[in-house]
């Protein structure tokens, strides 16, 4: 449990820490180094766990069984890209440790991108830490190295690159098919004023259905919809994405950002209302639950710019940054104590104890 807090201690002490801005822009050497090291630390915790995580065996089953079989064996044991990874770090040796140390760099690095575009960067970080980083990222690391490829997604929208925005969406869908549902949160903010890559965007949004997620719709149903699978705390997690959705969806005109970002984030919110009609409405909370995880990332932007969305004043920064510092740690507390699964996450395991 204490890792997990040095995790958690970092961006909440660079939070308080952290200048005043109107708007993002270069935070100089002294805050690139810090985001270095909270990923670097961040990537560690993750590529050296030993049997941590809830679906740790599943994951490590998967590795056994391409490691010692064909690329092309591979590429449909599982999705492609997974599989892929898989059967490298078997060639190479590095066991399932180097497949876990990849995917939380993708989702490290895609949370720090995204977090990187608005104004309380640091507190963007700190919300990701309890639920994203270390339940997705350290427990479903296929879901996780998708939802960091969407946050680049997302950064480089940011950065009118449309054309890497939809490299890293094909991307996170080779990682983890059932991604492809949030192609069209993109949509609108790729498509408009530009006919040519409306047409690309279609073909490609089109080819990535046939070939990755028609194939896994049965798999999928099988495994969570027609078991009627419930997932214990679903619908706090729902929650979780829920109320800063609310948030957003009201207050989106004092949501600083591009209009085209903005669409994504405000689609994002609409789906998390959806995904408690669905919780409501669908046999299976783990489907649910699993499809919510994509749009689970609606905090890093209300966190990120929860003083303008709030409208509180800047005199008030230092008790803003406290109070949601606070609803974090609470968060992290309940989940390491009280969470009915947290013991495949505590006590957290690492292969360095045999060494």
């Amino acid at each position: 449990m204490f890792v997990y807090w040095l995790l958690f201690l970092l961006p909440a002490v660079m939070a308080l820490a952290y200048p005043v801005q109107d708007r993002p822009g270069n935070r100089g050497l002294s805050q690139g180094l810090a985001f270095a090291a909270f990923f670097v630390f961040y990537v560690a915790v993750g590529a050296l766990r030993y049997e941590t995580g809830g679906d740790w065996q599943t994951y490590d089953d998967t590795f056994n069984d391409i490691r010692t079989d064909t690329f092309a064996y591979a590429l449909t044991r599982t999705d492609p890209l997974y599989g892929m990874l898989n059967w490298i770090s078997g060639q190479l040796g590095t066991g399932i440790y180097l497949v876990n140390g990849v995917c939380c760099a993708l989702l490290g690095y895609g949370t720090i991108a995204v977090a990187k575009r608005f104004r309380e960067p640091w507190l963007a970080v700190l919300i990701a830490v309890p639920y994203l980083l270390i339940v997705v990222g350290l427990g479903y690391v296929r879901q996780g190295a998708a939802i960091g490829l969407i946050l680049l997604a997302v950064a480089n929208l940011d950065k009118s690159r449309p054309l890497r925005t939809i490299g890293y969406l094909l991307l996170a869908s080779g990682f983890h098919s059932v991604s492809a549902l949030v192609f069209p949160v993109f949509a609108w903010a790729l498509v408009r004023r530009n006919k040519v890559l409306a047409v690309f965007g279609t073909l490609a949004a089109s080819t990535a259905f046939v070939t990755l997620l028609a194939p896994r719709l049965d798999t999928f149903q099988q495994g969570y919809v027609d078991a009627d699978y419930d997932s214990g705390g679903a619908a706090v997690r729902v929650l979780m994405g829920l109320l800063p959705s609310l948030l957003i969806l009201i207050r989106w005109r004092a949501f600083e950002a591009s209009s085209r970002v903005r669409s994504v984030w405000l689609l994002i919110g609409l789906a998390n209302v959806g995904a408690l009609v669905g919780l409501i409405l669908s046999p299976s909370s783990t489907a649910v639950d699993r499809i919510a995880l994509f749009f689970s990332v609606i905090q890093l932007a209300v966190y990120g710019e929860f003083r303008s969305l709030a409208g509180i004043s800047d005199k008030l920064t230092l008790l803003t940054r406290l109070m949601l510092i606070a609803i974090a740690a609470a968060v992290q507390s309940v989940w390491l104590i009280f969470g009915t699964h947290s013991i495949y996450w505590v006590p957290y395991k690492s292969i360095l104890q045999f060494l």
